[in-house]
């Protein structure tokens, strides 16, 4: 399976927990799409393509005539045979006009940026629209038939496990197909991490309720959790970000974008660079070439967040002395080796330890 991402770095307003990169803007930038398709056609490559990615930023920015002209440019440089075209949507553009149209081209799955149903909460993660609106949103891709995902934030500044329960139970409510529920990451280069710095705000100290929370709602309501951070009712699993995790073939087109060359062993990023990226031809990249080392660590990584690590071949990599120091954190059945629940709050202390 293969896969490509395509990055839309604009944002009508910049949240204040966003370290992604991105330009405020209410409109992309016709010269970007040029620059877009332009790259899309020096990287083709003729061969069969599973999934397609719209990230960003904001997507759902992009003009109707912006989004069909950069669909052809996909036709013609790979056959798109798809299995899942997603596009990620602020709830606001989330309207029958935009849904028929995104419909109508191919697209059958929408993420909804909806981070959380209080008006407190939005206030507090710097989101401008409103919990209604995030619940028509939800209600409208439903209704057009799209595999409908929703991202929440959790154990952002302020907010109680009352809360985010609320936030989980609305979402089964509503029917939502699949659930991406993050633990609110505080980055230096963000407004957060300024005001982490200044005392402003603190780090939580009870993100392991929030987890085991977040479980034991999800998972009692039909949802089946396939990754650390995503939960889907069955069948509906990100084709996707499973080629990521699966460590499978992906293109990233866009500044900050990566792609992944599994047989050359071979990852490379555009420059985060917006101005670059449409001045320069071809786009300004870093290459990352992977040794037998990365290659392990990663395995760990990417197995560890899917249940999938196989514990054969961790033995035999790592050792069984080192599987046992971790051993009251792992959750080992059927030859696999996954985190416990109460533990994914220390999830990157335990693979550190563990590599």
């Amino acid at each position: 399976m293969r896969g490509i991402y395509v990055h839309v770095p604009y944002c009508r307003r910049v949240c204040p927990y966003c370290d992604f990169y991105r330009k405020r803007s209410g409109a992309v930038d016709e010269e970007y799409v040029l620059a877009l398709i332009r790259e899309i056609g020096y990287e083709a490559d003729g061969g069969a393509v599973n999934t397609v990615f719209f990230g960003g930023g904001t997507p759902s920015l992009l003009k109707h005539d912006q989004i069909t002209r950069i669909m052809k440019a996909l036709h013609r440089a790979y056959r798109v045979v798809p299995l899942e075209i997603t596009l990620e949507a602020n709830p606001e553009d989330v309207v029958p006009e935009n849904l028929k149209f995104w419909r109508s081209i191919g697209i059958n799955r929408i993420s909804i940026g909806i981070q959380t149903f209080s008006e407190k909460g939005l206030k507090a993660l710097g989101r401008w629209h409103t919990p209604e609106e995030g619940m028509r949103a939800i209600l409208n891709a439903l209704s057009y038939d799209f595999i409908t995902s929703a991202d929440l934030i959790f154990a952002y500044p302020g907010q109680a496990l009352k809360d985010f329960e609320n936030d989980l139970l609305t979402l089964v409510k509503l029917g939502v197909h699949h659930v991406s529920a993050y633990a609110l990451e505080i980055h230096e280069r963000t407004l957060f991490g300024y005001h982490l710095r200044k005392g402003k705000i603190k780090e939580r100290e009870d993100l392991r309720e929030f987890y085991v929370l977040r479980e034991e709602v999800l998972t009692s309501s039909g949802y089946r959790r396939y990754e650390l951070s995503n939960f889907a009712l069955p069948g509906y699993e990100s084709r996707h970000n499973r080629i990521y995790w699966d460590r499978g073939w992906y293109k990233g087109f866009g500044p900050s974008a990566s792609s992944f060359v599994p047989e050359e062993r071979l990852r490379y990023t555009n420059l985060p660079s917006l101005s670059r990226y449409i001045r320069e031809f071809p786009p300004p990249r870093e290459y990352d070439p992977l040794d037998d080392e990365r290659e392990r660590m990663e395995k760990v990584f990417l197995g560890l967040r899917t249940g999938n690590l196989l514990l054969e071949w961790y033995v035999r990599e790592y050792g069984e002395e080192r599987l046992e120091e971790v051993r009251e954190f792992l959750d080992v059945r059927d030859g696999r080796i996954g985190i416990k629940v109460e533990y994914m709050h220390v999830f990157d202390a335990v693979v550190r330890r563990m590599i």
